[in-house]
């Protein structure tokens, strides 16, 4: 599987996405896949400054079809899959993310959902206590789910979280080995994942309809 680049103009977190018809459909989200075995290589992405300003996209976006039943239903970019059209290494900057080919460059301006939201309930699937909320009085988009999921696993822990995991130091001190700033902010949500650094998408949470766990798989 190939991926390409990502390289808008500019990003405005907040912006209202322009919504534009195109046949692609929107898929329902369901049981969660297969692991998938790794991730390929794929050349790096570089994104504007998030305080630039918003650009005016000419690419398409998804939309249902008209009189299509308004099941909630996430983008396809976010479905959790064995063949996940995002590359997004966790440990690392926005600037990071590739897109599978054929996947428009300003897709991740999308909608999260097949109808708009100004708010999204995200749970990591092996620590469900950790909640992440997202949102966009304009609309929460592809982009402010990824932005949001990253900011929330690189937040410290406290004490008590910190016993919940026997190896997250472990994979700390991996991870600042050549980072002196970071080893002084201590241990990360980040380092509970372990080796599962990859972005695997989003599947629905058992705990209600509109609530999705996320998943996250290790490199080859």
């Amino acid at each position: 599987m190939s991926y390409r680049s990502w390289t808008p103009s500019a990003y405005s977190h907040g912006s209202a996405p322009s919504v534009r018809t195109q046949p692609d459909p929107w898929t329902a989200s369901g049981s969660p896949a297969p692991i998938l075995p790794g991730a390929p290589y794929m050349s790096t992405v570089s994104l504007p400054h998030p305080n630039s300003s918003s650009p005016h996209y000419a690419s398409v976006h998804y939309d249902p079809p008209t009189g299509a039943p308004r099941i909630l239903a996430l983008n396809p970019l976010l479905s959790y899959s064995v063949t996940p059209p995002i590359y997004f290494n966790v440990l690392q900057d926005m600037r990071s993310i590739r897109l599978r080919d054929g996947c428009s460059p300003s897709s991740l301006q999308d909608p999260a959902l097949n109808r708009p939201v100004t708010c999204l309930c995200i749970r990591l699937a092996s620590y469900p206590f950790w909640s992440i909320e997202v949102s966009n009085p304009h609309g929460v988009t592809v982009f402010d789910v990824l932005l949001r999921i990253r900011e929330a696993l690189h937040r410290g822990v406290s004490p008590q979280e910190a016993t919940v995991s026997h190896t997250a130091s472990e994979y700390f001190r991996a991870r600042t080995r050549t980072d002196p700033r970071e080893y002084a902010q201590g241990v990360k949500r980040v380092d509970f994942l372990g080796p599962n650094v990859f972005f695997a998408g989003l599947s629905p949470s058992m705990d209600g309809p509109g609530r999705w766990d996320v998943h996250f798989v290790p490199a080859a």
